[in-house]
């Protein structure tokens, strides 16, 4: 069940985003945050039968806060992650070709278990070779394995010739170079692993513990395929230790249609754990794979702004499909050309989103009123992007370790517009409503990692060198987007997602943040995690 009938009293707490000079005692009932007493000498805090409760009493000494929750996760290829090569420390390709070629004989990736190798997160921004990586190298290593190494961010990759086989190219293996981009790798993603789904539905089990015992109770679930049925069997298996948004894609969302589902709704037989998610549309590519759609062209390539995968009029047809079915959107937009496409087709639909609605990475915008020709009339318009996000009430959902990962590649192929990255300061100034994630596995779910970038534009041990450092966070800013109920603190009435902090998130630095001890973690009244 997705909530306890029982009743937890946790006696003697400080409340994260309550006065730290004061206790409290939290009761939860059925699931629900009854009641939050402010304690005093003398005062005891009776209402419920001692004996059917679970009395915890934090002693003053540990933090109650609301559960962290992870806006953008595809939880499949996260449980696989594990079970691929991580390249992501290789600084060339010749140390990529080295590295798989000792997997090849490595017992964990043993071919018994899964007949492809599949390498991730290769980041090639200072690579002194890329040209060196090659179908022809790969095969002379992996002659008779098949080989698929992606690039960070899962929107390219490299192939040898077996893999290649495996793919639409398959007849004309010999003259592809092996180089897929874009949706000729996404649509390589249901033949990256042999493993069943048995295995599988195990590796996302082990995911949600793991999740519980950073705090996080909630996802949203992004992942490419035909999730609402996969979610269903995981759950009759006795996977329950997450809230899950189920995302859906253009091809996937007659599934819920055909049930009478739209976004928010409960997925039938999950006890209300598992929900419809948005309708997540892919308008444009990566930065690593040079595929973002920008309004200015690619360093050393007068013809590449991008890729953008529609054109207005298509756009504009499924979004009305999804209002028409009244779905929240998940608008993936990385360029800030794809930004501002997306906001201007959004903002001509026949009624505004969903309450919700996100745009997804938001990479790069615009931050000033800039002119535009506008296609249909041939006349220069002002258009303000910031303004128009806010006057559609979008959510930026953002994942701020991709500027740690990304802030080389941002040198490398935006020079000059570097200001615009990552603006997360100017969003939440111009009034939009922000969401944290990790896109995990691009980046690993982690929400105090997340929180520690935030506020610091960095990463570990490199906090004095923030990435534009007029765009960091405030913490409670970024705290807010990072829970649960989206507040800074608990609230009677609400449901019982919490946990138990080692210390108030609050008052850390980044590297408190980082060294987060999580001691106990509850959705809807049940422990999912404790350590006590």
């Amino acid at each position: 069940m997705s909530s306890s009938n029982g009743t937890t009293v946790i006696r003697h707490a400080p409340l994260v985003g309550y006065p730290d000079d004061k206790l409290y005692t939290v009761r939860v009932v059925d699931g629900v945050v009854e009641s939050i007493d402010e304690e005093s000498e003398g005062k005891h805090i009776n209402g419920y039968d001692k004996a059917a409760a679970e009395e915890i009493d934090l002693g003053g000494k540990e933090w109650l806060s609301p559960s962290m929750i992870d806006w953008h996760v595809h939880v499949k290829l996260q449980a696989l992650h594990s079970n691929r090569i991580d390249l992501q420390k290789c600084q060339s390709a010749s140390e990529v070709l080295e590295v798989v070629k000792l997997a090849l004989n490595d017992p964990r990736y043993d071919s018994k278990q899964e007949k492809n190798l599949v390498g991730i997160n290769m980041r090639n921004s200072n690579w002194p070779d890329e040209n060196f990586l090659t179908k022809e190298k790969l095969n002379e290593i992996s002659p008779n394995r098949p080989l698929f190494l992606l690039f960070n961010g899962y929107h390219s990759m490299r192939c040898n010739s077996l893999a290649l086989k495996q793919t639409k190219f398959g007849e004309n293996e010999k003259e592809h170079d092996g180089f897929l981009v874009e949706q000729d790798a996404f649509d390589t993603f249901p033949i990256l692993t042999t493993a069943n789904d048995q295995v599988i539905d195990n590796w996302i089990l082990q995911e949600g513990k793991k999740a519980a015992t950073m705090g996080v109770t909630e996802i949203v679930d992004l992942e490419m395929e035909h999730n609402i049925v996969q979610w269903q069997r995981r759950y009759k298996n006795g996977n329950n230790y997450l809230r899950v948004h189920v995302g859906m894609y253009t091809e996937h969302l007659k599934d819920a249609i055909e049930l009478g589902l739209t976004s928010g709704d409960d997925i039938p037989n999950t006890d209300g754990l598992m929900k419809v998610g948005p309708y997540k549309i892919v308008t444009d590519g990566s930065l690593g794979s040079q595929t973002a759609f920008c309004h200015d062209h690619y360093p050393g390539n007068k013809s590449n702004f991008g890729i953008y995968y529609y054109e207005p009029k298509k756009l504009s047809e499924l979004i009305e499909y999804g209002l028409k079915y009244n779905f929240k959107f998940a608008i993936h937009a990385i360029g800030d050309k794809a930004n501002h496409l997306s906001l201007k087709t959004i903002s001509e639909a026949s009624s505004k989103p969903r309450k919700g609605s996100t745009i997804e990475h938001a990479q790069m915008l615009n931050l000033q009123t800039i002119s535009i020709i506008d296609e249909k009339t041939g006349k220069v318009k002002e258009h303000n992007d910031l303004e128009l996000f806010k006057q559609l009430d979008l959510i930026a959902s953002i994942q701020p370790c991709h500027l740690v990962d990304d802030r080389d590649l941002c040198h490398k192929f935006w020079p000059g517009r570097e200001h615009k990255a990552y603006p997360f300061k100017s969003i939440v100034k111009a009034g939009i409503p922000i969401k944290l994630g990790s896109d995990a596995p691009v980046s690993p779910m982690n929400p105090w990692e997340a929180l520690a970038v935030s506020v610091t534009r960095a990463g570990e041990n490199d906090e004095h060198n923030p990435f534009i450092k007029d765009e960091i966070l405030d913490l409670e800013v970024a705290w807010k987007a990072s829970t649960s109920n989206g507040k800074s603190r608990l609230e009677v009435g609400e449901r019982a997602d919490l946990c138990i902090l080692q210390s108030d998130p609050l008052k850390q630095n980044a590297a408190g943040l980082r060294a987060m001890q999580v001691n106990g973690t509850m959705l809807g009244g049940r422990w999912t995690y404790r350590n006590f």
